[in-house]
């Protein structure tokens, strides 16, 4: 038999690829054969050790795991190991290896991060999986004509593996997941997904979980409440100014950024429908608009001008009367502090006879009844 397909089985596609599981084969299993596992270790930088030649084989192994600077983690394939060693090994944190020995191994099959096989009878001896669970496994293979193209595949998996993580770190849009996900039938996807969270040691939400909350983020954000948000905008400048600050403020402050989309974030169209359509389903809340009256971000003053704008932004958007009123008197402090102003310039004027103290106060008048009238 090509010894390169010797151990083309889904089981092992199952253990070495999807599951990432350790596995010890004895015994007769010569190295040629063992080398045919190398099919299924993808994404792995592999390093193979003689072990009868090194006598500190644990040590060598703790600073290969500890002090590799490669992106890619180690997988170790080592063989004619005696059975005191493979102990050894299996009390190792965080190695992935393939282990080979012709001893009769005792208690080596009750750690779950091993497999152990026996090709004299070609059984597994501690690992039972219904083949139902291995229809991706059977259909990468059946659908390989030779050696090189299911190894194709299986980088091909691998490569959509690092993207799949770059997404789900990023924005885990399930839009963006799916369409990652589309070469291959929506039944595999769990198991693609599966060797994602294991490969990058990530806990990922089942992809049923995910694609539920997309649906039901699609329903909820189905209402458009552009027309709301064009009519505050398009008003007045400054006041629409203060509210999409005041926008960014809220959602520092009240709203989880893993919720929303990059968009969203930035975009306050974009904010604006999510809070609509999640936080403010009711209307926007009041104890915001009476922030948003005040005008404490740009510490804009409202004109008599800017008020008979914010009324009727207000009146438009169908906002309670006591808001209004609230408006309504931020209006009159308003005047009234421009009447303090006013009396402020007109009060102790200089002799005109003292004339350079008198310019100095005029000027600062002037300058005074300007930032007046500009407000």
């Amino acid at each position: 038999m090509d010894t390169r397909t010797d151990f083309i089985q889904p089981e092992f596609l199952n253990i070495l690829f999807f599951q990432q599981k350790n596995l010890i084969i004895f015994p007769y299993v010569d190295l040629k054969h063992l080398h045919g596992l190398e099919l299924f270790t993808v994404g792995y930088n592999l390093i193979k050790l003689e072990s009868t030649a090194l006598h500190n084989l644990k040590e060598i192994l703790e600073f290969e795991v500890n002090n590799s600077y490669s992106q890619n983690p180690s997988l170790f394939l080592i063989y004619n190991l005696h059975q005191e060693d493979i102990i050894k090994i299996m009390e190792l944190d965080g190695i992935r290896c393939i282990l080979n020995t012709n001893e009769n191994l005792k208690d080596t099959t009750k750690n779950p991060n091993y497999i152990t096989y026996n090709k004299k009878t070609k059984q597994f001896l501690n690992y039972f999986t219904p083949d139902s669970e291995l229809e991706f496994e059977r259909f990468l293979i059946s659908s390989s004509e030779n050696v090189e193209m299911l190894q194709d595949e299986i980088q091909k998996i691998k490569i959509l593996a690092g993207r799949l993580f770059s997404e789900i770190n990023q924005t885990n849009n399930t839009e963006n997941l799916q369409k990652l996900l589309g070469d291959y039938d929506s039944k595999f996807w769990e198991k693609i997904l599966t060797f994602v969270s294991l490969y990058y040691d990530i806990k990922i939400p089942k992809m049923t979980q995910l694609l539920s909350k997309s649906n039901k983020g699609e329903t909820d954000t189905a209402r458009e409440y552009s027309d709301e948000y064009e009519l505050i905008l398009s008003q007045n400048k400054n006041i629409g100014k203060e509210f999409i600050q005041l926008l960014h403020e809220y959602r520092t402050e009240k709203v989880n950024p893993a919720h929303l989309e990059l968009e969203e974030l930035f975009n306050p169209r974009k904010l604006f429908n999510y809070l609509r359509n999640h936080h403010w389903k009711e209307g926007i809340p009041e104890a915001f608009l009476k922030e948003w009256i005040k005008m404490d971000i740009s510490k804009f003053p409202l004109t008599d001008s800017d008020i008979l704008d914010f009324e009727l932004i207000l009146n438009k958007l169908k906002l309670p009367n006591t808001i209004i009123s609230e408006l309504e008197k931020a209006g009159s402090n308003n005047s009234l502090n421009k009447k303090k102003d006013i009396q402020k310039i007109t009060s102790k004027i200089p002799s005109v006879h003292d004339f350079e103290k008198f310019k100095a106060w005029l000027r600062n008048k002037l300058d005074d009844l300007e930032k007046i009238i500009d407000r």
